[in-house]
């Protein structure tokens, strides 16, 4: 059984507790095969993320632990999409030679939908809009091919709102998008813990990405040591209950599919 865990998030990002030696040390316990961290980057919203003036050290850091620690270690980064800030992206991350990068979506015009203490939010939209909405921010992330992973992908239903009506023609449209950038999506089993109590994406979604030919990474989204690989067991039988044998693992941001 195959296991490689590329969202993981350090003490680097703000949310999240542990150094990188203890992610490390929990992953060999649990027999993972290589995993990666990739702590949070926004452009615009420091509150949220490292900063610019962050990344270097950051990249450093994770690079020497890589090195010395004589694990499987990828570095990668999760980064916040944000329209028109495309060649920005392009240009500072480019430079500093990341094993991968995930590309998410946490902000729908300006308000963290995922944080718990903007929750009330909801209550202003209609959930059907909102979901396009959000699902339109995935697709121009996934087109832009900037990233090689897609992030937990349906996130939008984490406090438990599901759209009323039928989006299924938005989802196929995002799924083209996938497959015009090119990226991967991510079976993230963080949605396991939050309201929701579903894995991102849920299994009509993968299962539509897995008939369009999209391929699957696995993340934990862990955010202290003890998370890593969390419910990478039902990722598994969720992965294998709609068709898929393998799954990408990712170096220097190039993909090979590894079987699972």
């Amino acid at each position: 059984m195959v296991l490689i865990d590329y969202h993981i998030h350090t003490a680097m990002s703000l949310d999240a507790k542990g150094e990188l030696i203890d992610f490390i040390e929990t992953a060999r316990r649990r027999g993972l095969l290589e995993i990666g961290i990739s702590d949070h980057f926004h452009f615009s919203e420091p509150n949220y993320s490292m900063t610019l003036k962050n990344l270097p050290e950051y990249k450093r850091k994770m690079d020497q632990g890589k090195f010395r620690s004589g694990f499987p270690l990828k570095v990668g980064l999760e980064v916040d999409y944000i329209q028109d800030y495309e060649e920005r992206i392009k240009k500072i991350l480019g430079a500093l030679a990341f094993d991968y990068l995930i590309g998410s979506v946490h902000f729908v015009d300006g308000w963290a939908f995922d944080d718990p203490t903007q929750v009330a939010n909801f209550q202003k939209w209609n959930i059907d809009k909102l979901y396009r909405a959000y699902f339109s921010l995935i697709g121009e992330c996934a087109q832009s091919k900037l990233f090689d992973v897609i992030a937990h992908i349906d996130l939008i239903k984490k406090f438990g709102h599901k759209p009323k009506g039928d989006i299924t023609d938005t989802l196929i449209q995002t799924i083209e998008a996938l497959k015009k950038g090119n990226v991967c999506v991510e079976v993230n089993t963080n949605g396991l813990h939050a309201p929701c109590h579903e894995i991102y994406p849920k299994k009509s979604f993968l299962k539509l990405c897995f008939e369009h030919g999209i391929p699957a990474t696995l993340g934990s989204d862990a955010h202290s040591p003890e998370n890593v690989g969390q419910e990478f067991d039902k990722a598994l039988t969720l992965l294998r209950e709609v068709g898929y044998t393998q799954i990408a693992r990712l170096t220097k941001r190039k993909r090979e599919l590894i079987d699972l």
